[in-house]
């Protein structure tokens, strides 16, 4: 086999992916992504650096800033409380402030501005009731992050001493920064974009993100206020999970009432008003509920062992499985707060449950940030209904978007298998993200004051101008009819000439002054006709099922992991058939869930059953409905871009299918059977990265990987795109692979004008020299397809064009049918009579090996030279873009799954996504 990892260039222009020196013919220049595609994605593969998650959090909070005045801010977020009046700063306090008047000289540091302002502050006791505590040079112990805000505010008893951040206990997070513009974080300029591109700018802005979201990883939160001193300046911020309120830069030194009466609210609002979600209240130690939870938490010899075929006596099925016990008993940790959290039932009334630190928790800062918990249940009486899953998230709330409770609800009366059941869920009263309600505010007065000007406007009166003599014309020089591309938070991109302005070297990353995002499309209308916000909505939710389940990664051996993904099909089957499509199919998505059965084998015995569970159905879709357009139901699309169909990541337009998720569930088998499983694939990070991590730039829009694109289109599970020799796994799963990609070559045969650009590859291997010991010995005869019966509904039956054989148009139809790939799985897993396995595939008991990408594994596409940014035209792919210094270019942000923002200035009013006014972007795209 050839040593690509090891291969030379053999041309100079050609993009690099991979490794430095590995080669990828094809003209079409790849952009490499090796980081999380969305904010909840849970199996990139490999946990990104703090440098690459800061990255990450300008990516998904770009035209998410929502300007606002400090007078209305305050206002509308921190009320005066009833029968008070706002004190006004006296001329003590004014004369305190005066020291820090000179705070722009060089001579002050951040830490002598920090430790000035929080000596004022605390001296004069500005927030009565909160003290200001200084952790800008320590870390706090369980902080793998290492991240230390300058300051926040603590209750007065309990202000920490320490200078540890203690983001668990911080109420208003405080940065300091020296006042210069490269530090501050946010532009007031109405002529530009509120999300300054210089990098230093980006940097602060991605810092205070960070802190921002650590204090809610950390805390039951709605919101979270933040105070940020630039220097003798500040900006009140509130954060949410669409996006930030930001206040214009006031000079406190000048108008020191102005900071005096945003401390003084803060000092009198209560828990609620400061962000802190008055449904979960916290445990104390000692506490009843408290040393239930350290009980519940100790092994019982009792405990069911989670494996396949265990007997299990009579009288034990409502045991605990160990595996619960331990996950819940990880959850305890000593320094995290444990939480009583309310979930709402439904005759309105709350059921509470107790939790320790999640099992599971998105690193995002907006969007659902969903995170899992293994509960105690204090109502339960059977042991094994103690311990459940509970599930908050700030679920999208738009119309004819359904709760997920309510869909599994439906779904089990309508019989669906293998899905979780609910016990009880709701929204929280009251939890909805504001900011799309102050941007729309914000917008209403824009088109008002635009109105106003309009009708003030004088009409023109023509007048005739005296003639007078001309110079010679120049030849016109043709204007493009579009704006070019503004900044963005994907790239710097230089003033230009004609601008007459010049920015500052150390303003502008150099590596990132290229190219902008690829071109977004529009958020999609949702079905409120009159909403036009283009921030996301978001209300609090929480559901708590019955089940825990253990992570895919811990299938037993292939054979399992067929049978556990053959399980979760049935399901997929079942819920289509009562009208619902899933439209998340993902390894995170499938579970591992063990349940007591008899024993086939032996009647009157029980076993250990490890079936499969299709989870999360958050964003699942009614189809039963007919007679109007399939559209979508909010402005944006989510999904998992390592499994996403090439169809879904080439037309993100596209309506998700029947057979979008059938690919998608091949794309899982090959996910957990490449990593977890014995094969000839030497080098897995590599083919794992070029494979479900890459992606392309093509018309100025992301596009599927070439390595995808290539084994899809080809038919063949080939390494590379540049060998001959495919993966093996010497069991049955190869046939199943082997199978599979027949019917989706067959499919992207008759849709490649709809949904793929074919790759063309350089030097592609002679088939005909083809090693026979590199031959799949795949043989799809071997499958006996008249099991299945075609017996779906509104499955295409309509014959073949006459440009097509019969057997292609058969092929790619059974994609778009459950009962082929069931009855292929089930012929493999030898549960139908009639199946014959091919001569030298057999399943093996210990096929399963350690996971052969940890995640310590060294990144292997790192980084993509001048020109792979490539162009965006498929008749101009010599021209590339190159940086200023000639430099390797580093790599873009990797594609996100939803559809771009609109931008929001008040002066500007809707932008489209990283462009300037009037400019448009190409539709279909995968956007920032």
């Amino acid at each position: 086999m050839v040593d690509v990892a090891n291969q030379e260039a053999p041309h100079k222009d050609r993009a690099v992916v991979g490794t430095a020196n590995q080669d990828t013919p094809h003209k079409d220049r790849t952009v490499v992504g090796t980081g999380p595609h969305t904010a909840t994605a849970r199996h990139s593969l490999r946990k990104p650096t703090l440098q690459e998650f800061r990255q990450r959090l300008i990516q998904e909070m770009t035209n998410r800033s929502v300007p606002l005045s400090l007078q209305d801010f305050l206002d509308t977020f921190l009320p005066v409380p009833h029968n008070q009046k706002p004190r006004r700063a006296t001329a003590t306090l004014v004369k305190k402030f005066s020291v820090l008047k000179d705070v722009k000289t060089k001579d002050w540091k951040e830490d002598d501005i920090a430790k000035t302002f929080v000596k004022v502050v605390n001296d004069a006791k500005l927030t009565p009731g909160l003290k200001l505590a200084l952790s800008q040079h320590s870390y706090d112990a369980n902080d793998a992050s290492k991240q230390k805000v300058d300051a926040a505010f603590f209750p007065q008893a309990s202000t920490p001493t320490d200078g540890k951040p203690h983001w668990a206990e911080q109420l208003v997070s405080v940065e300091f920064k020296k006042g210069e513009t490269k530090n501050d974080p946010f532009e007031d300029n109405e002529k530009k974009a509120m999300d300054p591109d210089a990098s230093s700018r980006k940097e602060v802005r991605s810092q205070i993100m960070g802190y921002a979201q650590k204090v809610f990883e950390r805390q039951p939160r709605t919101h979270l206020f933040m105070l940020f001193v630039i220097g003798r300046q500040f900006r009140v911020l509130r954060w949410d999970r669409s996006g930030v309120v930001v206040t214009p830069l006031i000079d406190y030194v000048l108008h020191p009432d102005l900071l005096y009466d945003f401390l003084w609210r803060i000092g009198r609002a209560s828990m609620a008003q400061l962000g802190l979600d008055p449904t979960a209240k916290l445990i104390k130690p000692g506490s009843d509920e408290y040393k239930k939870m350290d009980e519940l938490a100790k092994e019982v010899a009792t405990d069911l062992v989670a494996k396949r075929r265990v007997v299990v006596p009579h009288g034990d099925e409502n045991n605990v499985f160990a595996y619960v016990r331990e996950k819940f008993e990880k959850s305890l940790e000593e320094d995290w707060p444990r939480w009583k959290l309310s979930v709402p039932q439904k005759d309105g009334s709350m059921r509470y449950f107790l939790v320790g630190k999640p099992t599971f928790t998105t690193s995002s800062l907006v969007g659902r940030a969903t995170q899992g918990y293994v509960a105690v249940d204090p109502l339960a009486k059977e042991p094994k209904k103690q311990l459940v899953w509970l599930k908050d998230a700030w679920r999208t709330f738009y119309n004819l978007v359904e709760a997920e409770g309510d869909v599994l609800e439906q779904l089990k009366k309508d019989g669906v298998p293998f899905i979780p059941t609910v016990v009880c869920h709701g929204d929280l009263p009251n939890q909805a993200t504001v900011t799309p309600d102050i941007w729309e505010k914000n917008q209403k007065a824009l088109e008002e004051e635009l109105k106003r000007a309009a009708e003030k406007k004088p009409k023109r009166t023509s007048r005739k101008k005296p003639k007078r003599r001309r110079a010679a014309r120049t030849p016109a020089v043709s204007v493009p009819a579009v704006a070019p591309p503004a900044a963005s938070a994907g790239a710097a991109v230089p003033a230009s000439a004609a601008s007459g302005t010049k920015r500052r070297r150390d303003e502008v990353d150099d590596e990132q002054a290229l190219l902008p995002p690829p071109h977004g499309v529009e958020g999609s209308k949702a079905d409120d006709a009159d909403d036009k916000c283009p921030l996301r909505r978001h209300r609090h939710y929480r559901i708590v099922v019955e089940e825990v389940g253990l992570p895919l990664e811990q299938f037993e051996n292939g054979f399992h992991l067929v049978s556990v993904i053959h399980d979760c099909i049935i399901a997929h089957k079942h819920a289509a058939q009562a009208g619902v499509l899933h439209r998340d199919i993902s390894g995170g998505n499938i579970l591992i869930y063990p349940q007591i059965a008899e024993d086939p084998k032996s009647p009157g015995l029980q076993i250990v059953t490890m079936r499969g569970l299709l989870t999360d159905w958050e964003l699942s879709k009614d189809i039963k409905v007919k007679g109007r357009a399939r559209r979508a139901r909010q402005p944006e699309r989510t999904g998992t871009w390592q499994y996403m169909s090439i169809a879904l990541i080439n037309e993100p337009t596209k309506a998700v299918e029947i057979s979008d998720e059938l690919e998608a569930f091949f794309h899982v088998l090959l996910y957990y059977a490449v990593r977890y499983l014995k094969s000839n694939c030497t080098d897995v990070p590599a083919y794992m990265e070029r494979y479900f991590e890459a992606y392309r730039i093509h018309d100025g829009r992301y596009r599927c990987g070439v390595l995808k694109t290539f084994t899809i289109t080809c038919g063949e599970l080939r390494i590379s795109e540049t060998e001959p020799s495919v993966i093996l796994f010497n069991t049955p799963i190869d046939s199943v692979l082997c199978t599979i990609l027949g019917w989706l070559k067959a499919y992207y045969d008759i849709h490649a004008d709809e949904y793929i650009r074919v790759i063309k590859v350089d030097n592609p291997p002679d088939d005909d020299n083809t090693d026979s010991d590199d031959e799949s010995g795949c043989d799809i005869t071997c499958y006996d397809e008249s099991i299945v019966a075609d017996d779906e509904v509104d499955a295409p039956k309509r014959p073949a064009p006459k440009f097509y054989s019969e057997k292609t148009f058969k092929d790619a139809r059974k994609i778009c049918l459950h009962d082929h790939i069931l009855a292929l799985l089930a012929w493999c897993m030898n549960k139908d009579a009639r199946a014959k396995l091919p001569p030298g595939q057999h399943w093996q008991k210990t096929d399963k090996v350690p996971d052969r990408y940890p995640d310590d594994s060294q990144k292997q596409l790192k980084e993509v030279p001048s020109g792979a940014l490539g162009t965006h035209d498929d008749n101009d792919s010599n021209k590339r873009l190159k940086s200023n210094s000639g430099a390797a270019v580093p790599v873009q942000h990797p594609p996100p799954q939803t559809p771009p923002r609109k931008s929001y200035h008040s002066s500007i009013g809707i932008v489209d996504s990283g462009f300037a006014s009037g400019s448009r972007p190409a539709a279909g795209s995968c956007p920032p």
